[in-house]
């Protein structure tokens, strides 16, 4: 599944992806919900394999998994403080940033 930029869709479009959305997340609650009582089971009567199909279930769903665009780390600029800070200097690094 692809990011898409929320701020760049039409109502329609918009409308639709929620649609899409929320029948996923109904399904993973579904999957993941189906797993957890597996997993309960298994742990009360030592029988392991009764995971394994909810296991194949889960791993099916998380194909289409949701694939964010990369992040230019190159533009990316750090600032390290160490100690405590005055709100003077609270101040001036929110003014700083306030600019870029």
């Amino acid at each position: 599944m692809e990011y898409v930029d929320a701020t760049k869709l039409k109502p329609k479009q918009a409308k639709q992806l929620v649609m899409d959305l929320q029948k996923r997340i109904y399904s993973l609650e579904n999957c993941l919900d189906d797993l957890s009582r597996s997993v309960e089971i298994a742990q009360y009567s030592k029988q392991y394999h009764v995971t394994e199909t909810f296991v194949r279930d889960a791993e099916h769903l998380l194909k289409d998994r949701l694939v964010l665009p990369e992040i230019e780390q190159a533009d990316m600029k750090y600032t390290i403080i160490e100690g405590e800070l005055s709100q003077e200097t609270i101040e001036e690094i929110q003014k700083k940033h306030a600019k870029v």
